[in-house]
């Protein structure tokens, strides 16, 4: 890591640097204005893939200069303290940002802002339809374009962007046939850590006995307090900010004054988030059920659960019944299930 700290003398400006040695590569220098606001604060260039700090400067005179050199093109970000600046690709030469933060002056650059154009025209697009039909006939045109960006772009960091955006939306299966075909997209962090998730899935789905966890806060909980005790039990993975969240809660307590009394217990797990935010929404909503706080990514990372809310039926003797339903379904197959439940116990 490369630090370069600007030191305003009273007739001098002198420069000051501390990196590892960088005896390979070619130079590169990143340019951006910002705010007046962030004069005496840490500007970062950032590796996108794994969040790895490649270079940093002390912002002075509302401009960012960065240099250094780089062996081949890395996608990253632009970061002034903790706010996000600007996503470029991190190549030899000039690199600045324009007054919409895109990044200009090099030919990766301008094939990375060319991608992200094409498809922010088909996003407003979208918006703007009039019909079911013409909103299908831009969605198609949107993967397809960002299918060609990974095809054509496999050994680039556009590419990878194109990849990572569509990523998350497929099912094992889609990524293995995905990586079969571009290999060199399995060797990002972010990539490796996705498969990860997917066997991690595969390994809780239906069908599977859970898998308990460890919360330390102010108190010791484990999922194994309240699932696997002889009643079902709905475990629902949220956050005080997700938005969908909040909108299942009312699906979640139908279910929970129907079925509570008959058998049906519910767990909230706040993860991704802070305590006492999730302690003010439990309050806001009225959530009327335990809740294990603080979890962070504990729970996620051990059950490959990439996007919230996430909710998951365990049976009884605590073997996962359904995993990742909302609305309509969830209430769909807790219904079949208690109504079978209790048929079968004679209720």
């Amino acid at each position: 890591m490369r630090f370069s700290i600007l030191l305003l003398g009273a007739a001098t400006l002198m420069t000051v640097s501390c990196a590892r040695s960088q005896s390979q590569g070619e130079p590169y220098t990143v340019t951006a204005k910002v705010s007046a606001d962030d004069n005496g604060k840490w500007a970062y260039v950032v590796n996108y893939d794994n969040g790895e700090r490649i270079d940093s400067v002390l912002v002075a005179d509302s401009v960012i200069t960065i240099s250094g050199t780089v062996e081949t093109p890395v996608l990253a970000r632009l970061l002034v303290g903790n706010q996000r600046n600007g996503t470029f690709v991190l190549e030899p030469g000039d690199i600045s940002f324009n007054d919409d933060r895109m990044p200009v002056g090099t030919s990766g650059n301008e094939l990375f802002v060319k991608y992200t154009a094409s498809l922010d025209s088909l996003v407003k697009a979208y918006q703007t339809a009039e019909s079911d039909s013409a909103r299908n006939a831009i969605e198609e045109a949107y993967n397809a374009a960002n299918d060609r960006a990974i095809a054509e772009n496999s050994t680039n960091p556009v590419g990878y962007f194109a990849f990572v955006n569509v990523a998350y939306e497929y099912n094992a299966a889609q990524l293995d046939s995905v990586l079969a075909l571009y290999p060199s997209y399995g060797e990002y962090q972010r990539v490796k850590e996705l498969v990860e998730k997917h066997k991690r899935a595969a390994a809780t789905a239906a069908g599977n006995k859970f898998v308990d966890f460890t919360v330390e806060g102010d108190s010791v909980q484990k999922l194994s307090d309240y699932v696997g005790r002889g009643r079902y039990t709905l475990v629902d993975f949220w956050a005080s900010w997700c938005g969908p969240c909040r909108r299942e809660m009312p699906v979640i307590k139908e279910l929970y004054d129907e079925f509570n009394s008959k058998g049906l217990d519910v767990v909230g797990v706040a993860v991704w988030d802070e305590p006492e935010d999730s302690e003010k929404a439990v309050e806001q909503l009225e959530l009327p059920w335990p809740q294990i706080l603080n979890a962070k990514s504990v729970p996620t990372d051990l059950y490959g659960i990439s996007g919230i809310p996430h909710i998951m039926l365990i049976d009884p003797e605590g073997v996962i019944v359904a995993r990742g339903m909302q609305g309509d379904s969830l209430r769909r197959v807790v219904r079949e299930t208690m109504t079978a439940g209790l048929q079968k116990s004679g209720n």
